[in-house]
């Protein structure tokens, strides 16, 4: 991952994520396992449209979560 602002955004979605998960009913450590599995999955992208593609999915699984 070359853009510094797109890094940045990668991370925000993910710290945004795990705080959304210490009220997820079945836990935060599943929660935490999940994520961590769902990004690190996602690590290999090197392509801008990529990237940008896994931010929306993240914001539509925050939206998701924000719901429960």
């Amino acid at each position: 991952m070359t853009n510094p602002a797109l890094r940045q955004k990668v991370i925000s979605v993910y710290k945004e994520l795990l705080h959304l998960g210490r009220e997820y009913p079945l836990g935060y450590t599943y929660f935490q396992n999940r994520l961590h599995k769902a990004f690190s999955s996602q690590a290999h992208l090197q392509e801008e449209e990529e990237i940008k593609r896994g931010i929306e999915k993240a914001e539509y699984v925050k939206k998701e979560v924000e719901a429960l």
